[in-house]
């Protein structure tokens, strides 16, 4: 557990400069959430839901980085909705200049008076956390200009507590073919 926290702090360590990069949110939200499933066990299992676009997605971020946050989003979800079809809704879209990642969950609203401390170090409402996940998804987003954010879905939605994460689109690089064409 202590390796994990040093690990995490040292992911937004200052001097170490990020990596940019532009990758395909599209695959590596694909490629991370399905691992995670496999992980939590939710083979077979409709309580994750995943809305991917059928295209891909050009980002500026780090695939590492941002495996570490939909992980983090999802693990909190996975600890806090029911065991139900749908509980957790995990989504990837986009509005022009910026790609949404959202992770929406069942279960009771998260309180205002915790809401304002949601990314802050080291505020956990467990005995057992460190209170560090949601604080390191603030600070790799913020290193590729991205935001994240939490926001109550109105009353009567389902999935009411949604985190989004907002990242810059940038075009993919498409390699050269190989293709020769006969003459």
């Amino acid at each position: 557990r202590l390796k994990r926290i040093v690990d995490d702090v040292m992911a937004v360590a200052p001097g170490t400069l990020p990596t940019m990069r532009v990758i395909d949110a599209t695959a590596e939200v694909a490629a991370s959430s399905g691992e995670w499933a496999r992980t939590a066990q939710l083979q077979g299992n409709s309580r994750l839901r995943v809305d991917l676009p059928a295209s891909p997605l050009g980002v500026i971020f780090d695939p590492e980085h941002l495996r570490r946050v939909l992980v983090n989003l999802l693990d909190n979800a996975h600890r806090h909705a029911p065991d139900a079809p749908g509980a957790i809704h995990l989504a990837l879209t986009s509005d022009g200049g910026e790609v949404l990642l959202t992770v929406a969950s069942q279960g009771d609203p998260i309180p205002p008076d915790v809401e304002r401390y949601l990314f802050e170090p080291f505020f956990s409402t467990r005995s057992r956390g460190t209170g560090l996940g949601l604080y390191i998804c603030r600070e790799l987003c913020a290193r590729y200009g991205a935001r994240i954010d939490y926001r109550l879905r109105p009353a009567g939605e389902p999935n009411r507590n949604e985190f989004r994460v907002a990242m810059r689109r940038a075009a993919l690089h498409v390699p050269d073919s190989h293709l020769h064409l006969a003459s």
